[in-house]
């Protein structure tokens, strides 16, 4: 049986270990640095797990939905924790995170289940997979201090849009 590629997170988890070095003034601010920390360290054990898993072996995918499993419980504790207002869109970005790896999850879970693989199955969890690895990437930009220009748009924007349509 073949395993579903899963593109490596160890560059996303880097990133976010470059953000959450120094010390800062703000307690919820370090709270959040130290959790996401965590969240970060979750992510790159997971990411090396699943990259590690021979795709051979008869037990290769209750490994793998066992660790995916557990990936999904990290994006929805990412999810519930208090964002410091200086993120903006950071809170949103994580629930819809945590939504799209759970909707993953499941869905992989039904591709491997079925009496044959399904493989059409496993395209949509990947694709939710990938939507939530995106927004993960979006929240690391914003915790650079970057605002990713294709997913907000201002107020101004939209209304230009509005009008060029009618």
């Amino acid at each position: 049986m073949k395993l579903p590629i899963i593109k490596p997170l160890a560059l996303l988890c880097c990133l976010g270990f470059l953000w959450m070095t120094g010390c800062g003034e703000y307690p919820e601010m370090d709270s959040y640095k130290e959790n996401m920390n965590q969240f970060f360290e979750n992510i790159s054990y997971y990411d090396t797990a699943i990259n590690s898993i021979d795709p051979d072996s008869d037990s290769a995918a209750s490994e793998l939905l066992s660790l995916l499993d557990s990936m999904a419980v990290s994006f929805s504790q990412m999810a519930e924790l208090p964002v410091p207002d200086v993120f903006v869109g950071v809170e949103e970005l994580a629930d819809e995170a945590s939504e799209y790896m759970n909707t993953a999850v499941s869905l992989y879970h039904q591709a491997f289940e079925e009496e044959t693989f399904n493989e059409f199955i496993a395209d949509a969890a990947k694709e939710n997979y990938d939507r939530a690895n995106l927004r993960l990437q979006y929240i690391i930009s914003i915790l650079h201090g970057e605002m990713p220009e294709d997913i907000f748009v201002s107020d101004d924007s939209a209304e230009d849009v509005q009008t060029d349509q009618e």
